[in-house]
């Protein structure tokens, strides 16, 4: 498990060996930090037949058992997942219901994970709420969401939050290092740092636009030969790293002791609204992203 979410996991495993796990966990934290992987942890302890304590404050799956070489072989009877690139609809949520409310085929702990929770319609929500409430013996629902304000107040009251860390940036760069990356773009360790496995997808497949591209971006726009209406249409389709470089751009320049601090300080307000606006699925990317550039040329 990745070292900035060791400790959070132990102290799950320590609570479920001692019986005091609450059924429902929404496990809530940026994206590409790891909960996924921290889920299937998770989810392995509670399947083991046979959990190991090494030490007080250590425990693990065994590895070995029946259910811990399901699944190391992918196919345990009683671990259920859903996941959707775009929305969870109420058949996943009902299938999986049906499932959890039969017996274990292994006479164990039943586990349901449901990946980006907060993508969730209205109706499988709300089929989900009797689970949540009343779930049968022994079962246990992980929900994941790095969007929880996206989430119904009904489905939050019913879980127990538990918000997984994102690590420190030298935490990030020893990682990095293991997995054989060095001397990072310092820009990219900003935008990305608080999400390393988000970071190495963006190193494998580096985004189209640059940090160094919207800093000449702004440069031009202030210098009269660029207009915010078109910057914002070339950046629209990264809209949300777009506002994360322009953020970047106005620290550096409030470092710098700028003329007018007030002024930037206005933008960054304006970047950190855009922020918000920019996780409703309906929002007007390219008008945001007007709002914030006009406002650096007046």
């Amino acid at each position: 498990m990745y070292s900035w979410l060791q400790r959070s996991l132990q102290q799950l495993y320590q609570r479920a060996a001692q019986h005091k796990l609450h059924h429902a966990l929404l496990l809530k934290g940026l994206k590409g930090i790891g909960k996924s992987d921290f889920a299937e942890q998770l989810g392995r302890y509670l399947l083991c037949s046979n959990k190991q304590v090494v030490a007080q404050t250590e425990a693990a799956p065994c590895g070995h058992c029946q259910s811990c070489l399901l699944l190391n072989a992918g196919n345990h009877p009683d671990l259920y997942e859903i996941r959707s690139e775009k929305q969870i609809g109420v058949d996943a949520i009902r299938e999986a219901i049906k499932k959890l409310t039969g017996s274990s085929q292994l006479s164990g702990a039943k586990v349901l994970v449901i990946h980006d929770a907060h993508t969730m319609t209205e109706s499988s929500a709300n089929a989900l709420l009797k689970t949540l409430e009343e779930p049968t013996n022994n079962t246990f629902l992980l929900l994941l969401s790095d969007q929880t304000e996206r989430l119904l107040p009904t489905i939050l009251s019913r879980c127990e939050k538990v918000a997984l860390p994102s690590p420190t940036k030298q935490a990030c760069i020893d990682w990095l290092n293991q997995q054989g990356y060095q001397n990072v773009d310092e820009a990219m360790l900003r935008l990305y740092g608080a999400s390393p496995l988000l970071l190495v997808e963006r190193l494998v497949t580096p985004p189209k636009i640059s940090y160094q591209d919207v800093a000449r971006g702004i440069e031009s726009l202030q210098a009269g030969s660029a207009d915010p209406a078109d910057l914002a249409t070339k950046w629209q389709d990264d809209a949300i790293n777009m506002v994360k470089w322009l953020q970047i751009w106005l620290l550096e320049k409030l470092k710098k002791g700028p003329n007018h601090p007030e002024s930037l300080w206005q933008m960054h307000k304006l970047c950190v609204s855009a922020n918000e606006q920019l996780r409703n699925p309906g929002v007007n990317k390219t008008l945001v992203l007007v709002n914030i550039l006009q406002s650096m040329v007046k």
